[in-house]
């Protein structure tokens, strides 16, 4: 976190900043003004981490974007749905800070969001509702609700603002005032848009934007103010028409010290390829061990030199995937206009250099010395620069064909192509005398030709190698023993470069006479082409990224697989029932029997109640054990939806992963019973896990990836129709009838989110099914649709756990129970939640905490335990509230009942167990 701010912090030059400050204070104190306004400060030296590499929360994870963003001080600032994955508490303070940043530095924000509360939708100037692309509303906040009230649409009791207006653009949602229906109300796409146009906030819009365009021709101070803040934030030498704020080289430098640090991070990274490297080194070394100074030794060495040389180059291959899985973050790095694309790969290459060089070296002196080459400093040393520059040239080559492919499948093929090509035509395997004419260019083409001449001419320039008894004719042999040992006065060498009557060969001859090499090429030729090479490919990345960048896919638009006749089959029943559906709606037909119709078969309950108690969990830290979770307690029984709630980073997502046993680091004690009994090998395989993190194969499209699931999880006694018929149900539950065919890598955030739930849905879970925050991402119907769906599959039986964050008043209140953790693991509340939330709010108001009738109990219980950045309310910690109250103890007595009577029922049998 700490290394993060400060590459993306514009710093700005002198003039910008105030006396005697110096470039490393600013970046410090915009650093500590970020985390503390985002309350990050306890993860500055904390990992970003991602879906693989244990890092920050995902809660945290977000507001690092945030803070990344802020760091920019943009003039002009979008925020596209940047409250995804934060609790209630700490989106309604990150809104604050953009509020105070708007007012008290004037600039200009741009935010959309989902489920937004009543208190963040407050502070806002404007709202803009869109429908499909459409304008049907711009307006203050405060007229929005009139204006669609107006129009004949229905408010709903609860319901916030911004719900309500998303809710009138959504046929599903949507509902008409009393003696008001779909043909008197502008309930259409372009009846909407014509109502608003013909209304007074459309003639207010139009006039506002008259008086502003004829202010900024007649008033010139302000724009003369901007211009001159903006060329004082310039460093020198940059151009006043240039968007950066730093030069070309101070960008570079920056960012190779970004690099720098990420690579020394990646520990797992450095110690497997150093190992490997060294590994390499002893087995190159130890299989030409001790080359002799002899015609046995001649073609020997050229083999450990070409052995050692095509181990190195090969080992820049790894570049190129590495180029494509950084695009993501140079894409947004670079529309921040944070630095040029170009500066990236120079700034690559030289963070990359001391590891590199370090690891060549370490290899070359392993393999150089063990193979009994010429003993000097100036053959060493020579030997290791080719070496080492070769390597430099085929790691810009590698990363060149990383930059300009779209993908991992076309760079893979076309370095497959390049590589034997390499290989072959390098001068060793054949000899350029013996290529065939019409392929004998591809040696001066090719770099590792260039680095194994050098080597070979460094080599045998410096040696003279003796004649031995193989090398030569006549010589003795199946009893016969009248030739002389070593070479005499009727005999020949039959080594390259011999001559008559000597038993000693000049190495120089030796390369001309077989390889036709001249040791005079060593500097005046191979050197000069080989760094020329190494120059190139650099300058081939700069021109790729600046000109030809792959940022991988669009995701505005989605790819459709082609649908065979089944699948249109499928589609067709969908489409159907979704246009009944509609159809019934603007009836005023109830639909609820439409969201599931084999609830019985989607669930096969064997009745068993999830407990846990005395919950710890410890991972390890550079200053020792750290603990996430104290003495959580807590119980799932069958037909219950549990939400787990509390800040970001308060443990949510840990608790869920250690309950679910996806932890594999650090120290859990505590016990995880199912009906009282400690949990079976095969606990996973009746248990289904939503992620936070939508992790799928991309080329997948939805149905496949759900009958996927379903063919490996559900039993293997149910038929594949049954199978493909549930999965049928699925997608019709979560809305995807449009998407069945979509490739996974074209899906929004939105559909993926869905897709995981579906996934996971499709396996059938008998015992528990787990959910990260399954509504972060999706608007609030979805959200709302989800929730209900999940609400009746646990009428059904289903037991069900899942993290959420910002639900609205009416989401809450469909959970049963809620266990609520504040930060460092700690257990605030658990216990039933009451019809409109009447049981929790009773707990809070009793220990001081009274909720306002107005205020969304979800968010404001957050706020009492001092979730965001105001303290709590009270002078006692909550979790000390919670051990102390009678809630407590009916909560323990209540999973000490759940044990008995589970302990009573006989073991189930687990052959029929989903998989």
């Amino acid at each position: 976190m700490a290394r993060l701010i400060p590459v993306s912090s514009k710093t700005p030059g002198p003039n910008g900043r105030l006396p005697d400050v110096s470039k490393k204070e600013f970046n410090q104190q915009v650093l500590d003004t970020l985390l503390r306004m985002l309350n990050i400060s306890h993860t500055e030296q904390t990992l970003v981490g991602d879906e693989f590499v244990r890092g920050v929360s995902g809660g945290e994870r977000k507001r690092v974007s945030i803070a990344e963003m802020m760091a920019t001080r943009a003039r002009v600032q979008c925020w596209d749905n940047s409250t995804r994955g934060l609790d209630a508490s700490t989106a309604l303070d990150f809104v604050k800070s953009l509020r105070i940043m708007t007012d008290i530095l004037g600039q200009t924000t741009f935010v959309t969001l989902y489920q937004a509360g009543e208190g963040i939708y407050d502070l806002f100037d404007k709202v803009l509702v869109l429908d499909e692309g459409r304008q049907v509303f711009f307006g203050p906040p405060t007229g929005a609700r009139a204006y669609f009230e107006s129009l004949g649409y229905k408010s709903l009791p609860r319901q916030s603002t911004a719900d309500y207006l998303t809710g009138c653009t959504d046929p599903n949602e949507r509902q008409f005032a009393p003696g008001r229906s779909a043909q008197e109300v502008p309930s259409s796409l372009l009846a909407l848009e014509s109502a608003y146009l013909s209304s007074s906030y459309a003639h207010e819009k139009e006039k506002d934007l008259e008086r502003y365009k004829q202010l900024m021709e007649t008033e010139k101070t302000d724009q003369e103010a901007f211009r001159a803040a903006v060329a004082a934030d310039k460093k020198k030498g940059v151009s006043k028409k240039s968007p950066y704020t730093l030069g070309f080289s101070g960008q570079v430098r920056a960012l190779a010290v970004r690099q720098f640090q990420t690579r020394i991070q990646d520990r797992f990274q450095l110690y497997t390829s150093y190992s490997l490297s060294i590994a390499l080194a002893f087995v190159i070394g130890s299989g030409y061990y001790n080359q002799p100074l002899t015609s046995a030794g001649a073609f020997t060495r050229g083999s450990v030199i070409f052995a050692a040389l095509l181990t190195t180059c090969l080992d820049a291959f790894g570049e190129m995937p590495m180029q494509m899985l950084g695009r993501p973050i140079l894409r947004k790095q670079t529309s921040y206009s944070m630095y040029r694309p170009s500066a990236i790969a120079l700034a690559n290459t030289l963070s990359d250099l001391p590891f590199s060089a370090s690891r060549v070296l370490i290899f070359n002196l392993i393999v150089y010395f063990l193979s009994g080459l010429h003993s000097s400093a100036g053959a060493f040393f020579t030997f290791h620069l080719f070496n080492y520059v070769a390597y430099l040239s085929m790691q810009g080559f590698f990363r060149t064909f990383g930059l300009i492919c779209s993908n991992f499948d076309s760079a893979f093929r076309l370095a497959v192509f390049f590589i034997p090509n390499f290989v072959q035509y390098a001068g060793y395997i054949i000899p350029v005398d013996s290529m065939k004419r019409w392929l004998f260019w591809i040696y001066y083409i090719n770099p590792v030709s260039y680095a194994w001449q050098g080597c070979m001419e460094n080599e045998f320039m410096r040696i003279s190698l003796t004649c031995d008894g193989n090398s030569v004719i006549p010589r003795n042999g199946f009893g016969i023993t009248k030739y002389p040992d070593v070479l005499g006065p009727n005999q020949a060498c039959t080594l390259f470069g011999a001559s008559s009557g000597s038993n000693i060969i000049s190495g120089k001859a030796y390369l001309k006479a077989g390889y036709n090499i001249d040791t005079a090429d060593l500097w005046r030729r191979n050197f000069i082409v080989l760094i020329g090479f190494m120059l190139a490919f650099q300058v081939t990345q700069l021109l790729a990224l600046e000109f030809y960048p792959q940022y991988g896919h669009n995701f505005s638009i989605r790819i459709f697989a082609r649908e065979s006749e089944e699948v249109k089959k499928r589609n067709a029943a969908l489409k159907e029932r979704k246009h009944q559906r509609t159809d019934d709606l603007e009836k005023n037909i109830d639909h609820d029997k439409y969201l599931v119709t084999q609830e019985k078969a989607a669930v096969q309950s064997h009745q068993k109640a999830f407990t846990w108690e005395n919950l710890n969990y410890h991972v390890p830290t550079p200053s020792g054990p750290r603990r996430l979770l104290h003495d959580v307690f807590g119980y799932v029984k069958p037909g219950t939806l549990t939400a787990l709630m509390g800040a970001s980073g308060a443990g949510k997502t840990t608790c869920l992963d250690v309950l679910a046993q996806r932890k594999n680091i650090g120290v859990v004690t505590g016990d995880i019973l199912v009906d009282g009994r400690p949990l079976d090998s095969d606990f996973a395989r009746g248990t289904a896990y939503a992620e936070q993190m939508d992790v799928h194969e991309g080329t997948a499209t939805v149905r496949e990836a759900m009958r996927f699931s379903a063919y490996l999880r559900q039993p293997a006694s149910v038929p594949i129709e049954e199978k493909d018929a549930y999965v049928e149900e699925i997608i019709e539950l979560l809305e995807l009838q449009d998407l069945t065919e979509a490739l996974v890598f074209s899906l929004n955030v939105e559909a993926r989110k869905r897709l995981t739930i579906g996934v996971e849905l499709a396996s059938k879970p008998e015992l528990l099914l787990f959910l990260d925050e399954p509504t972060s991402g999706l608007d609030a119907q979805s959200a709302w649709n989800l929730v209900r769906f999940l609400r009746k599959l646990a009428d059904q039986g289903q037991a069900i756990l899942c993290t959420i964050h910002q639900p609205s008043s009416l989401l809450f209140e469909s959970f049963d129970r809620l266990l609520l953790l504040e930060r460092g693991g700690e257990t605030v509340y658990f216990g039933d939640i009451g019809q409109d939330s009447c049981i929790i709010r009773d707990y809070f108001a009793r220990n001081g905490a009274v909720c306002p009738p107005n205020v969304n109990p979800a968010e404001y219980m957050l706020e009492a335990i001092g979730a965001g950045v105001n303290p709590r309310v009270g002078d006692r910690d909550w979790k000390d509230i919670w051990l102390d109250s009678k809630e407590c103890k009916q909560a323990k007595a209540e999973i000490q009942e759940i044990k008995e009577r589970g302990l009573v029922k006989p073991a189930t049998d687990k052959k029929n167990t989903s998989t």
